[in-house]
């Protein structure tokens, strides 16, 4: 899966970075992660897209949970950075992920933390289409929505398993209102009248770096875009409907809830084909959100 990992400051081999049973991140959910893909860019190089935004992110993350991390965002960037260069790969997944350690086991146990960056490569191609259904869980509150606390997947993991028993590719959350927030893993957008909708950021949702992209994509391309709750009959009388992420870029969703809808509309295509170009560099105004691997000392 991987060739290489950085972890507490060393490249190492996988085999190096193992951890005990009594790993309290393990037992309790006292983990942090963040990362995105990187990519083969247009002039041969290799960047990782909005890594800076996504550090900014990891270390917020980390400070939620207690953790006194000993790296900068600088470091962690160049530990990113070269691990994308070791792994060999143009095209590629990359994580930044700290936790509790096993020194002692017990909830208020105070153990050292520890931070790796792992890299690989994700498995099929970016963008699919999709069939999602809306979970049978509700989505819940009471933790921080901006931070990637690994605890708080535990729901979307049985979210994710109920659809894929049912024969979707994923599952998207209801509040406590009846409006639409997210799915397991990504941002929910829709478009309607030529508009496009997400979800406020006030709503417990993560408010993703892709998501952010999006829209200032839409921006740049002219889409008139807000962010407004979308109540369940909007989104199953939408014109299109996409989920954005990181790891899975824009993905159409062609089967909701019975309903089936084109794969990708135009919106949506010309958001997929914006993204596409400024994640390999050939946007000049966005290549500022391009750490590229040759900026590595």
């Amino acid at each position: 899966m991987t060739d290489i990992v950085w972890l507490d400051g060393q490249l190492v081999p996988p085999e190096a970075a193992r951890f005990g049973l009594l790993t309290h991140s393990l037992h309790y959910g006292t983990a942090v992660f963040d990362g995105g893909r990187h990519y083969r860019l247009a002039d041969g190089g290799v960047g990782v897209f909005r890594l800076d935004d996504h550090l900014r992110r990891f270390l917020a993350s980390a400070e939620s949970l207690w953790m006194t991390l000993p790296w900068r965002a600088r470091q962690l960037r160049d530990a990113t950075l070269a691990v994308v260069r070791a792994s060999g790969r143009g095209d590629g997944y990359v994580r930044q992920l700290a936790f509790y350690g096993d020194q002692r086991i017990g909830l208020g146990a105070h153990n050292p933390v520890h931070v790796a960056v792992v890299a690989w490569e994700p498995g099929g191609p970016p963008g699919a289409p999709m069939k999602v259904r809306i979970a049978s869980l509700g989505h819940g509150a009471g933790w921080i929505p901006t931070a990637k606390h690994a605890g708080h997947y535990g729901r979307a993991f049985l979210a994710l398993r109920e659809a894929q028993a049912s024969g979707h590719d994923d599952a998207l959350f209801l509040g406590e209102d009846g409006t639409v927030v997210e799915a397991t893993g990504a941002n929910l957008f829709i478009v309607r009248d030529g508009r496009l909708v997400t979800p406020p950021d006030h709503e417990p949702l993560l408010p993703g770096i892709t998501r952010a992209t999006v829209l200032a994509l839409a921006a740049d391309l002219g889409v008139p875009a807000c962010e407004a709750p979308i109540p369940r009959h909007h989104l199953v009388t939408a014109d299109e409907v996409f989920l954005a992420n990181s790891a899975a870029e824009l993905r159409p969703v062609v089967l909701l809830e019975g309903r089936r809808l084109p794969a990708p509309g135009p919106v949506t295509a010309a958001l997929v084909a914006r993204y596409r170009a400024v994640v390999r560099g050939e946007d000049p105004q966005r290549r500022p959100w391009i750490a590229r691997v040759e900026d590595l000392a």
